[in-house]
């Protein structure tokens, strides 16, 4: 990098691909006729109004949607088919970079720019040093573009693992109003892939419904949305007992036998029992054991009674 910058300003182009704004490189301590000479120099090149990248530093296009992130302004992140394309769920870079920011009010940029009011920070990733939109939250602003690669980039991100259904469905409890874009495509993407998923889960259901009727047990309430004490979207348990705060758990090998969803089901689990919910699993071996899983009900349905009676 070329030197004589000072220490604080070489250290913020390195972190941000040989990028730095007025303001940063101002902060860093250099003053307006240092960075206009700089400029004239050749040593400071301006990639944006206010932007500048550091002569040495390569042209690329990470450096290329950095720079759109830093013109815009704080707060901004990669967004829609720029995210998707960082993500790898579409194979052709797009033309111009995609950004969305919170701000109100921005200047005109040679890039796309989306306003969003309810892009938190649960929404925000970082790939590489820059910060873009989660998997979850990149389909659905895809949705605003075109529900067709929505479709293709949603069901991409559950083959590759960079989403699941229940970040979807938590996304959707924050942006699912009515007439937000790409919100309506998402929920029904989401509807019927659960569908989807019930019907080829339903061999097991049907064997754990098949025991609780057997043994004159209260009928379960099948696929119950759990929340948290502050609303907050926990998952979708098979079945449950609301009343009794219990949740009955069939663990399908081809669901869990990765490593990524042995994580994902101990978090989920943490979460019910913080949220004061009892938690029973079974795996297909488990339910030919009838007579065991019967006294498990029973006793667990009876610890509720008695703890509350």
């Amino acid at each position: 990098m070329e030197r004589g910058f000072g220490t604080t300003a070489e250290d913020i182009m390195s972190s941000q691909m040989g990028l730095a704004t007025r303001r940063q490189l101002l902060d860093a301590g250099l003053s307006e006729g240092v960075i206009a000479n700089r400029v004239r120099s050749g040593a400071l090149i301006r990639v944006d109004r206010g932007v500048y990248r550091v002569r040495p530093a390569p042209i690329t296009l990470d450096q290329e949607l950095m720079a759109a992130v830093l013109g815009v302004g704080e707060g901004a992140v990669i967004s829609h088919l720029s995210a998707a394309f960082l993500w790898g769920l579409v194979e052709i870079e797009p033309e111009l970079p995609h950004v969305t920011t919170t701000a109100a009010r921005w200047r005109s940029k040679p890039y796309h720019v989306h306003r969003s009011g309810d892009l938190a920070a649960s929404h925000i990733a970082e790939i590489r040093g820059m910060p873009v939109t989660n998997p979850a939250r990149t389909v659905a602003d895809a949705g605003a573009i075109s529900p067709a690669l929505a479709r293709r980039v949603f069901h991409q991100s559950l083959r590759d693992r960079l989403a699941t259904m229940d970040e979807y469905e938590d996304l959707l409890a924050v942006i699912g109003r009515q007439g937000r874009a790409g919100a309506g495509v998402l929920r029904e993407l989401v509807e019927v892939r659960r569908q989807w998923e019930r019907s080829n889960e339903s061999p097991l259901e049907d064997d754990f419904l098949r025991i609780v009727h057997r043994a004159n047990l209260p009928e379960p309430v099948q696929q119950h949305v759990i929340r948290d004490r502050n609303g907050g979207f926990i998952g979708r348990a098979d079945f449950a007992y609301p009343r009794h705060r219990l949740i009955i758990e069939l663990d399908g090998f081809r669901y869990h036998s990765d490593p990524q969803s042995f994580v994902r089901d101990r978090n989920r689990q943490n979460r019910l029992l913080l949220a004061g919910y009892r938690v029973l699993r079974y795996t297909a071996e488990d339910l030919r054991s009838e007579d065991l899983v019967i006294a498990d009900l029973h006793r667990a349905l009876r610890a509720f009674s008695a703890q509350y009676n």
